[in-house]
């Protein structure tokens, strides 16, 4: 995302400030296949629609409100409510390699949040980063996973 809003005597916060984002979790896994012509809705070479469904599955089964996957130029999302609050979950491969992952968590606070001065969503996300953490790290399929803040 990048800021590029003109400034004035009101304008829109830095993304520093609008957006927070979890550590990145990273690992590697042979468990999720990569579907012919997958990157067509990503980048070229970025995948992840396995994982994120996988993902969503073990979310919803940990009793969060995990919605239907989708695809953005980063990566596959998972959307999580969480009471009136939404966290992304974001899954992508790693180096344009077909067995390393990595996860990362972010929410965004809009624009009228921000003017008004409202509390952003960190506990939300600290509560889905926590769940996705524990279900990588339970997870037989997943291998060496690690935490970069």
């Amino acid at each position: 995302m990048v800021w590029t809003a003109a400034r004035s005597s009101v304008s829109p916060s830095p993304p520093s400030e609008r957006v927070k984002q979890s550590p990145l979790l990273q690992f590697e896994s042979t468990a999720f296949a990569i579907r012919a012509g997958e990157d067509e809705r990503t980048n070229p070479k970025l995948y992840g629609e396995a994982l994120a469904t996988w993902l969503a599955e073990q979310l919803r089964g940990r009793d969060l409100d995990a919605g239907e996957v989708f695809a953005e130029d980063f990566g596959w999302c998972v959307p999580v409510a969480v009471g009136e609050k939404g966290v992304q979950v974001v899954c992508a491969n790693q180096d344009e390699r077909t067995d390393r992952w990595q996860v990362f968590c972010f929410v965004e606070r809009g624009f009228m949040a921000a003017l008004l001065g409202r509390k952003d969503d960190s506990d939300a996300l600290t509560t889905v980063f926590v769940v996705v953490k524990d279900c990588l790290g339970n997870a037989p399929e997943v291998r060496g996973l690690t935490e970069e803040t």
